[in-house]
C-alpha cells in the first residue's frame, strides 16, 4: 500500500511463480517498477502493462500474478486490474459481500501490453472493506479451489482491517500449517465523515 498524487491510495499484491531467493529477488525488482510505473501512469491497466513489458524483457522465463488497485479518496471509487491474480474481496454495510465482478487477464510475463488489459471501477460506501490476497490464503490440496474463495467470501464483513485480518487468518487457516506463502491486504473505509474526506 502507498500514497501516489493526488490523493490516491495504490493497493498491490502479487505472487511470483517460484520460491526461494530468486523468486524475491525478481519480486522485489517488480515491486519497484510498479511503483515507478504508478507515478507515471494513472490506470492499472497501463501501470501493468507497462510491467508486463518489463517483466518479459528483463526477467526471462518468469511469471507473476499481480492485483493492484487504486483508490480515488476524493470520489471514493476505486479502479482494479487483475493480471492472472484472484479476485479482490469487497464488503460494504447492509450488501452480500462480493467478489469484484473484474477481467482476469494473464499474468505479468506474457508481453501483452501492446493487446491491453482491462480495469474495473468499484464504488467504496461508506464503511466499506477492500481485502487482497494471495492464493495460498485460499488454495488446499484436499479441497475445490472455489471453497476456499466462497469460505472468504462468507468469512469477510465489513468491519475493522485487523478485526478482518484475524477473523479470516483464523477462519482459513486457523492452527494448520500453511501449504504456501500468504499474503493478506485488508483495507477499511470510514464509516464516519472525517474533516476533508467524502
Amino acid at each position: 500500500m502507498f500514497e501516489l498524487p493526488g490523493g490516491r491510495i495504490g493497493l498491490v499484491i502479487g505472487d511470483v511463480v517460484g520460491h526461494g531467493l530468486a523468486a524475491a529477488v525478481v519480486m522485489g525488482r517488480l515491486r519497484s517498477a510498479l511503483r515507478a510505473y504508478a507515478l507515471e501512469y494513472e490506470d492499472p491497466a497501463e501501470v501493468l502493462g507497462k510491467l508486463d513489458r518489463k517483466a518479459t524483457y528483463f526477467e526471462h522465463n518468469t511469471m507473476v500474478t499481480v492485483a493492484y488497485a487504486v483508490i480515488d479518496t476524493a470520489t471514493a471509487r476505486m479502479a482494479v486490474s487483475v493480471a492472472g491474480h484472484p479476485l479482490p474481496v469487497v464488503a460494504s454495510p447492509g450488501r452480500d459481500t462480493v467478489l469484484v465482478d473484474a477481467v482476469v487477464d494473464p499474468p505479468i510475463g506474457f508481453n501483452l501490453a501492446t493487446s491491453g488489459r482491462h480495469t474495473t471501477a468499484v464504488d467504496l460506501p461508506r464503511g466499506a472493506l477492500v481485502v487482497l490476497y494471495t492464493d495460498g490464503l485460499v488454495e488446499r490440496r484436499d479441497k475445490d479451489l472455489d471453497e476456499g474463495v466462497d469460505l472468504l467470501r462468507r468469512s469477510v464483513t465489513a468491519t475493522s482491517a485487523e478485526t478482518a485480518c484475524v477473523r479470516v487468518m483464523a477462519e482459513l487457516v486457523g492452527d494448520h500449517a500453511a501449504a504456501d506463502d500468504i499474503a493478506l491486504l485488508a483495507v477499511h473505509r470510514s464509516p464516519e465523515t472525517v474533516r476533508g474526506t467524502p
